[in-house]
Parts: C-alpha cells; structure tokens; sequence
C-alpha cells in the first residue's frame, strides 16, 4: 500500500465501493466462524496415534483451522480497513472540486462528460484538475 503508484491508486479507487462490501462481509465470516465449530459427533476409534499415543484428534485440527482462518480474516480487515482510511485522508486534502472530480470519475464511474457536466466545466478541465489530485492523494499516501 506504501509507494502506490499513480495506477494502484486509480484501481484502489475504482474499486473503493467493492474493498468497503469486502470488509463489511469479512466482518460477518469472521463473526460466523466465531459462532460455527465446524463439528459433528467425534469417534475415537478411528482416530490416529503417534509412537507417543498422542492423538491427533479431529477436533484439534478444526480447531487450529479456525484460528488460523480467523488470523487471516482479521489480517485482510485490519489491511483493507487501513487502505480505505488511507483514500479517506487523502481525499480529505483535496479542495471540493477536485474531491468531486476524482469521487464522480473513480468511485461512482461516471463518464468524463456527466462529470464535466455535473461541475459544470469541460472534459479537458475537469481531467487535468484530476491529474493534480492523483498527485495530490499520491504524496499524502507516500510522502514524496
């Protein structure tokens, strides 16, 4: 996420709506998981022995496969959490016309001429403000 690049940052943009419905469904597997053993009746019968008679049993296993599951789901929240705070901060910077601009052409996915249309100012304008704004959200992520 550090030294984005101006093409990370515009594809991080347009999909800004998607990795916010992939934490809020990230937060609900991991709830889910919290909630769901994942077991059915055990048999120790069939259950394998070491040269110890330690057993490796079916219930430590789901077990260490829910913990390692739930690692992950928090690891992939915590970082997608930390990229949209990232844009949000970033945008923040922007003066009002520019957050338009880059908000209507990235997340909402208007085309350039309903954009230019909704600031009323044209295409050309309303690109070049865009440029200025990547660069302006590029060194508030990466600080160069």
């Amino acid at each position: 996420m550090y030294n984005m690049t101006t093409k990370d940052l515009e594809k991080t943009l347009s999909e800004y709506e998607v990795i916010k419905a992939a934490i809020k469904n990230n937060k609900i597997k991991l709830e889910s998981l919290r909630y769901e053993d994942g077991l059915t009746g055990i048999s120790y019968d069939t259950e394998p022995t070491s040269k110890t008679n330690k057993f490796s049993s079916a219930t430590e296993n789901v077990a260490e496969r829910n913990i390692q599951m739930e690692e992950r789901l928090k690891r992939r929240i915590a970082t997608e959490e930390n990229k949209i705070k990232m844009i949000d901060n970033a945008l923040e910077g922007l003066n009002d016309m520019e957050r338009v601009i880059v908000e209507e052409f990235y997340i909402n996915g208007l085309e350039w001429w309903k954009v230019a249309a909704k600031v009323c100012y044209s295409e050309g304008w309303c690109k070049s403000t865009r440029n200025n704004a990547i660069k302006k959200i590029l060194y508030s992520i990466n600080g160069d």
